[in-house]
């Protein structure tokens, strides 16, 4: 086994954003670690300290699916960095690590349930197939796609042929190819003749929506149309991510820092989507502005990255030789791409 490599991380660092897909999972070796989430019942910004020696990351990197938190180093801190593969080898022969683990998924997943159970007022007569259906929904309107995809694929899984399976079907469809909730869908009623209307489900997981344009009735915090733009980079709508990039970067009514470092990162993911796009002049501004906007900014190894990127793709190799020298001599450098970019140096050099 390679085993896990250290990375040491700035104050202000994030480690990564909710909605963010990747495999890497943490272990906090020294110093703070914030993980930042919505309430499950107000939607509003829950905070967490990560203590010294646990394990983050870990349910999204095994379960394939979006980051649940944002990771935000407060200080300055040093983790080990697993991959999946090497994690489970880890934990392959350590029983008590195990446990303790299932312990923790088990008792957070009972909490979920129970505190989504008081909000809808149903009681352990109610129809569960109804409670997962209704669950969904709830993660669909509030612009979680990951998480409404994977309720509504096991309530088809789990209640075939049922009441809801027409419904399901439809909104699974939807929510796979990342479009809005429908707003022409009647009210989920419940089979036993409770009603919840959509105002209902509307509030269970955020405070009061601000309805606008872009968002199509979702949620117009900074926090929410910048997930919402993250979704849309991942099922490839790029022209709608750069309005709503675009947008975020005009906001000022910050409420917390971490609103603040969005819009600042939109800026970025404005460069990323223009590169998606083919759209190099624009990407090279993006990236080129942030740089000069953010120097301390999070982003800034990757900005200079596309940038030698940009500059290989335009044929202008000197220009790239020297982005990518630069990337590969800032910290982590035993990064993926710091290593990456001492072999573009070296081939460019040749």
């Amino acid at each position: 086994m390679a085993g896990p490599i250290i990375r040491n991380y700035k104050g202000g660092s994030i480690i990564y954003f909710e909605k963010d897909k990747a495999e890497d999972i943490y272990v906090l070796r020294n110093g703070r670690v914030i993980l930042t989430f919505p309430a499950v019942d107000t939607g509003q910004e829950v905070k967490e300290d990560v203590r010294i020696g646990e394990f983050f990351g870990v349910k999204s990197a095994l379960g394939k699916y979006p980051r649940e938190e944002t990771a935000q180093v407060i200080g300055s801190a040093t983790v080990l960095v697993f991959k999946p593969n090497e994690f489970e080898q880890f934990v392959a022969e350590k029983t008590h690590l195990i446990l303790k683990m299932m312990k923790v998924f088990s008792s957070q997943l009972r909490q979920v349930h129970k505190k989504l159970k008081e909000i809808l007022g149903q009681s352990d007569t109610r129809n569960p197939a109804f409670e997962l259906m209704n669950v969904a929904e709830v993660f669909y309107k509030n612009n979680n796609l990951p998480h409404a995809v994977y309720a509504f694929e096991k309530y088809l899984q789990h209640n075939p042929g049922t009441a809801y399976t027409g419904r399901a079907t439809e909104l699974l469809e939807l929510a796979r190819r990342g479009s809005p909730y429908p707003l022409n869908m009647p009210p989920l009623v419940y089979e036993g003749g409770s009603r919840v209307t959509q105002e209902t489900l509307q509030n269970i997981m955020k405070p009061a929506v601000e309805k606008s344009a872009i968002t199509q009735g979702v949620d117009n915090s900074i926090t929410s149309l910048y997930n919402r733009a993250h979704t849309l980079v991942n099922v490839g709508k790029h022209n709608e991510a750069v309005v709503i990039y675009k947008d975020l970067l005009n906001r000022t009514d910050f409420k917390f820092d971490s609103e603040k470092k969005l819009v600042e990162n939109s800026l970025f993911q404005l460069g990323i989507c223009f590169l998606k796009q083919n759209e190099l002049d624009n990407a090279n501004s993006s990236f080129s502005t942030y740089i000069k906007k953010h120097p301390s900014g999070e982003s800034i190894k990757e900005s200079l990255f596309h940038l030698a990127e940009i500059a290989e793709l335009q044929g202008d190799r000197q220009r790239a030789r020297m982005l990518y020298g630069k990337v590969a001599l800032l910290p982590p450098e035993k990064d993926s791409i710091s290593q990456k970019s001492r072999l573009k140096a070296k081939e460019m050099s040749t």
